[in-house]
């Protein structure tokens, strides 16, 4: 689905103001208001979903605001407002609502039919919203009146909802439309679950999304500590889960842990045999880097793997390159 990218960086100094103002205003019916003679740094990703639309956006101080000129638009999303983490924090105005300081980590709901603003200190200072039509997920939530009053409690779908949209405004890449569905259920319910969602809405969306949530995280997890020594019971320690809960995770995949953490370190020392710049390495210290413990082991789990021995892999790149 559109991915959009904006950066004043883009534009010369005396141009930076208008053209940020005229983007705000375009896409999201924002004013945005600097201190006289400042310059503002603005940049934004923006990914639209079916049903969600997602900003990561990082500025300087300014005020980006929503009043009652704009919100005759007639949009009544609901929004997430979240400091992704970083330096600066930023400060948000609600109609008939108090204003709520946020700092890294923090979280707050907002209406986009009530007028509203947020102001941003700091240089770089990063925010991420996320928006869901209220016809969507309105139904879902129990009390939701109630939701702009304070700043949303720390959880784990929302830990969860946070990555997912960072994730989704890292790079431009297209999105095939089977993804883009799943992402925004995925999305939608994590928000659910964030806002206490009714029973049969936390239901299904801890069978199923939050179930994928964790998966994704656990995933990662293992990519970046591949190397090292790690064990099942290190990581459900970390997610907070049992040992048997990521068995069954993997399980559900037609899998394991034990075989998707080698999988990860076989395609770290594939990487290092092939990589012209590693030449020097012998077999058996990539083997180690890669986080295997005996050569035979290694050396066994290659050849299966790859149809090949180490050695062999290395030479054919040598001959390519």
């Amino acid at each position: 689905m559109t991915f959009i990218a904006f950066s004043t960086s883009d534009f010369a100094v005396s141009e930076r103001l208008e053209a940020a103002q005229e983007v705000y205003s375009a896409i999201s019916q924002v004013s945005l208001l600097t201190r006289r003679n400042q310059v503002p740094h603005v940049e934004t990703r923006i990914r639209l979903l079916p049903g969600v639309s997602i900003a990561n956006v990082t500025s300087s101080s300014l005020r980006a605001a929503r009043e009652s000129p704009q919100v005759v638009d007639g949009n009544d999303d609901i929004t997430f407002l979240i400091h992704p983490g970083g330096e600066g924090g930023w400060l948000s105005h609600l109609k008939s609502h108090d204003s709520l300081a946020l700092k890294p980590g923090g979280a707050r709901l907002v209406f986009n039919h009530q007028s509203g603003s947020v102001d941003f200190f700091g240089e770089r200072t990063n925010f991420l919203s996320i928006a869901f039509p209220r016809a969507q997920l309105g139904p879902l939530i129990k009390q939701m009146d109630h939701l702009p009053k304070n700043l949303l409690p720390p959880s784990e779908p929302l830990h969860h909802l946070t990555r997912l949209a960072l994730s989704l405004t890292a790079c431009s890449d297209a999105l095939e439309v089977s993804s883009t569905l799943s992402y925004s259920r995925q999305m939608l319910d994590l928000a659910c679950l964030a806002l206490m969602a009714k029973r049969d809405a936390a239901m299904h969306a801890r069978r199923g999304s939050l179930r994928d949530a964790r998966l994704r995280a656990i995933k990662s997890d293992i990519k970046l500590h591949a190397r090292s020594s790690l064990s099942l019971d290190q990581l459900a320690s970390r997610h907070g889960v049992s040992p048997s809960y990521i068995r069954a995770l993997f399980s559900s995949q037609g899998t394991s842990f034990t075989d998707y953490l080698l999988e990860q370190r076989l395609q770290l020392a594939f990487a290092m045999l092939t990589n012209p710049n590693a030449r020097r390495r012998s077999i058996s210290e990539i083997a180690f880097q890669s986080g295997f413990n005996h050569l035979s082991w290694f050396y066994r789990a290659f050849r299966n793997r790859f149809g090949c021995a180490p050695g062999e892999a290395r030479a054919a790149a040598d001959g390519c390159s």
